[in-house]
């Protein structure tokens, strides 16, 4: 047996049970000296084991002479980590990640600004629901497009035949097709509840619920480059078209109703898989859709605080960029001095961190 392993007898602190001694004519067992001197053997050994300390390893299968709760103080901070998987920022990356919040709040204040012209009838809302359902169809054609060539990527890296994968392609956008008449016509038949739907409530409490509700809608929003959905976001979605179904209930009749509740659902439904994907696809298209958004946002929101014309959307469009600009700089720089306050300390007391293996080979 190997010495420097565990035995059996080492679970135990004395001696392990010995089976029924034979007793000698003088009273003493006729084993007694041999296993005294084994014992006391063993108790020198251990004792001169002790003495002679050699390096201490972390394994509890191993006989060592050390206890339990044995530290090596000598090598118990080798390792030792501060801040192992630390990313430092760079100021660009995060101007650059930083338009993926742009975009959204663009979005938002623009949505806002459609509420107010029509709500003061500075603009039709056909007009308003006509030029974004006709940006939808043109989105919804390029994301389409986009979904084809990876489909046939796939399919040929698989070798698959180009007939099922034109079928499926058809498939999918007949689905799209049947959902787009299907929310078009439940709208249409929706719009009278919706009309009456908060008749009884006071505005003010109408203007707070929504404001609170746009919030969560910012705040909750996925702003990951991944291209899929995750429950953020659909709270994101959720508190946002129900703010824009407590506003539309506040608009003169039925189809400033059904345009503005359309329009919710395009841009805050639809839109975002949009410019999810633009992000993914080409990074060109995606702030030069970012540089579109401010500026619309911008002049929009000046006008509407105003109440001005071409000049105050000129105006809007300047200092809106400017700010935009400014305030995306300063937070990346705030954010990079953050950095310096991190500490995470990572050392051998740490417990292990388990792999798990999603798919078994």
């Amino acid at each position: 047996m190997d010495p420097d392993r565990l035995a059996p007898e080492d679970a135990y602190y004395k001696s392990p049970p010995r089976r029924p001694r034979q007793h000698s004519p003088l009273g003493l067992g006729a084993t007694d000296g041999a296993a005294v001197s084994a014992r006391k053997r063993r108790e020198k050994e251990r004792s001169a084991s002790r003495r002679r300390k050699g390096h201490y390893k972390k394994l509890l299968w191993f006989k060592q002479p050390f206890p339990d709760n044995y530290t090596d103080e000598e090598t118990f901070l080798d390792h030792l980590q501060r801040n192992p998987r630390l990313q430092p920022y760079e100021f660009w990356s995060l101007m650059a990640d930083s338009t993926v919040i742009v975009q959204h709040i663009a979005s938002v204040a623009i949505f806002c600004c459609c509420f107010v012209a029509i709500g003061h009838k500075r603009v039709s809302p056909v007009s308003v629901v006509s030029w974004a359902s006709l940006c939808t169809v043109l989105g919804w054609a390029l994301w389409d497009y986009w979904m084809g060539q990876e489909e046939a990527e796939a399919a040929k890296a698989a070798a698959l035949a180009e007939a099922n994968e034109a079928e499926e392609m058809n498939q999918q956008r007949l689905a799209t097709a049947k959902s787009a008449l299907l929310i078009y016509a439940a709208l249409l038949g929706l719009s009278p509840i919706l009309k009456s739907l908060t008749t009884s409530t006071a505005s003010d409490s109408i203007w707070a619920l929504s404001t609170w509700l746009l919030c969560m809608n910012v705040a909750f929003f996925d702003y990951g480059s991944g291209t899929g959905a995750h429950l953020p976001a659909s709270i994101s979605t959720n508190s946002a078209l129900m703010a824009s179904t407590v506003l539309a209930s506040r608009l003169p009749s039925t189809t400033h109703v059904f345009s503005l509740t359309l329009f919710s659902i395009e841009v805050f439904g639809l839109f975002p898989i949009f410019r999810r994907q633009l992000r993914a696809i080409s990074w060109h298209g995606h702030l030069t859709l970012t540089i579109v958004l401010i500026i619309s946002a911008s002049g929009g929101v000046f006008v509407t605080l105003t109440g001005g014309g071409r000049g105050a959307w000129i105006a809007g469009v300047i200092l809106g960029g400017i700010l935009t600009f400014l305030s995306m700089g300063i937070c990346s720089w705030w954010l990079i001095g953050l950095q310096k306050y991190k500490n995470e300390i990572h050392g051998p007391w740490d417990p292990a961190r388990p792999i798990i293996r999603r798919r078994w080979d």
